[in-house]
């Protein structure tokens, strides 16, 4: 409203100027070209940002100046009356096109601000959908500029000075070693710098936050990045209630694998525990004799230690698959690890007359990653290979093995002789609730691909024709050197050899005629 008002004032007052300046011109004899005040009167109307209007007035000023120059009353130097006009015309003219291409380049610059300003306000609401924020930071004076989405994600007012000395007591104290690494990194002028941590807030919420800057300037000791602020925390959030929710859906199908082993579990358990009632009735008849035999006994007392750890192992083992826990990650020897699982399953092999055939080549090879998920997934593997091959007549094995690859990780595989995986279930192998079994819910193998690639590594499957199913899974290779021991292999279990070398069986009894 002001500037309508403004310039009908600018418009009226050019007119009265131009009446005036007209009259003045037409109606006196003046000695001097008082045509070129029509300057100002184009002047006063390009003031209002019209270029209509403005190139009206330039050529009504010209109009104007010819019509007085006409009417004029005659002069007494005709000849310096039209040089006058003309010079005033020049002026009329030489205003009109300044005052319209400095309209025009004002008409751009509004259409450009404009422009960047919608850019602005979208980049704004971008950023504020997706919670990035833009950074500019300048070494090694630690200058930075934010956008108003950094400084929500970093908790200040946009009146505050932007600089990292602000960013660092928002750090969490326990990432505040890795952030002042990537400071390090970036006073010595690192290309590309790409950092998780996370802010503590005043009011104790933890924010995650990504940061990805690249080096724009590099120039001796002075280093500029121009960077990516990112709030991840929904996403932190979201990954760990999602790795909660697999933690539980792996959980059951422990318990699950459990019940199916219960017969097993059960018979084995009760051997070890009447071998302890035998031995021990033993050990009492040799005491109660009119000359007790104390070395007999004595036999007998220290073989029911060696049955009570055993029981002691297996009720430790179940234990261990049945317990709900978060994941541990530490070293692991695999082949301790196969071992482990094998002695899970040992009396589902001889229950279903499978010999086992094993082959740890992958000697004092370590992985990092959780016991009692990984070996979930190798006795589902092996489990799942037990009941592939309970309808075929005859020989029945069971082979797993292990291997160091030259890419610097551990494969082991588990193999059968069963009727092997068609083509068409081969695709779909690993997908959730995907099963050839009649009672089966197809989420073992999909929990297996999980925990093996959360373990940084893969899971495959091959079914050669004729040659049953093998299923190899791969891990990296763990260079701790905490890593654990090779289990030793109950003496009571026999060797099998295969080859020029000895495979140790961890399943007693299980190698039956078919």
């Amino acid at each position: 409203m002001r500037n309508e008002t403004t310039n009908r004032l600018l418009i009226s007052a050019a007119c009265v100027l131009g009446l005036a300046v007209f009259l003045i011109d037409a109606l006196t004899t003046l000695d001097f070209a008082i045509a070129v005040l029509y300057v100002l009167v184009i002047l006063m109307v390009a003031l209002t940002g019209s270029i209509p209007a403005t190139r009206l007035a330039g050529g009504a000023s010209a109009v104007l100046t010819l019509t007085a120059f006409g009417v004029a009353p005659a002069h007494m130097d005709d000849q310096g009356h039209l040089v006058r006009c003309l010079f005033a015309l020049l002026a009329i003219c030489t205003t009109t096109l300044l005052a319209l291409r400095m309209l025009a380049d004002m008409a751009q610059r509004r259409v450009a601000e404009a422009a960047l300003a919608r850019s602005e306000a979208f980049l704004a609401e971008a950023q504020k959908l997706s919670k990035t924020g833009s950074i500019f930071i300048r070494f090694p004076e630690g200058a930075m500029a934010w956008s108003t989405e950094s400084y929500r994600i970093f908790g200040y007012p946009s009146t505050e000075e932007a600089h990292l000395n602000r960013i660092m007591p928002r750090v969490h104290p326990d990432d505040l070693a890795e952030v002042q690494r990537t400071h390090a990194a970036m006073l010595g002028g690192a290309p590309l710098i790409e950092l998780k941590h996370r802010l503590r807030m005043p009011n104790d919420d933890v924010l995650h936050v990504h940061l990805v800057a690249r080096r724009t300037v590099s120039e001796g000791d002075r280093h500029e990045y121009v960077g990516a602020l990112m709030d991840v925390t929904e996403t932190v959030r979201t990954q760990q209630a999602l790795q909660g929710t697999m933690a539980e859906l792996a959980h059951a199908a422990r318990v699950a694998t459990l019940g199916q082993l219960a017969a097993s579990i059960a018979h084995e358990v009760t051997q070890p525990m009447a071998a302890v009632i035998a031995c021990g009735n033993s050990a009492l008849r040799w005491l109660r004799r009119p000359q007790p035999n104390i070395e007999e006994a004595a036999d007998s007392v220290e073989q029911i230690v060696r049955d009570a750890s055993r029981a002691t192992e297996i009720i430790q083992r179940i234990r261990a698959m049945a317990r709900k826990s978060t994941p541990k990650y530490e070293q692991i020897d695999v082949n301790r690890l196969v071992v482990g699982a094998l002695e899970v399953v040992r009396r589902e092999l001889q229950d279903h007359r499978v010999a086992a055939d094993i082959d740890l080549a992958a000697e004092s090879a370590t992985i990092r990653g959780d016991w009692t998920q990984l070996q979930q997934v190798l006795v589902n593997l092996m489990v799942n290979a037990v009941q592939a091959m309970t309808a075929i007549p005859g020989r029945r094995r069971l082979t797993v093995s292990s291997r160091i690859t030259p890419d610097n990780a551990v494969t082991v595989i588990v193999s059968d002789t069963g009727p092997g995986i068609s083509p068409e279930h081969m695709a779909r192998l690993f997908h959730a609730f995907h099963t050839t079994k009649s009672n089966g819910m197809g989420l073992g193998l999909s929990i297996c691909r999980g925990i093996v690639e959360r373990h940084g590594g893969t899971i495959e499957a091959e079914s050669p024709p004729g040659s049953g199913a093998t299923l190899i899974v791969r891990l990296p290779l763990s260079t701790g050197e905490n890593a654990q021991p090779m289990a030793v292999v109950p003496s009571d279990v026999p060797i099998e050899k295969s080859g020029a070398r000895s495979h140790e069986r961890p399943t007693s009894g299980a190698e039956r005629p078919g």
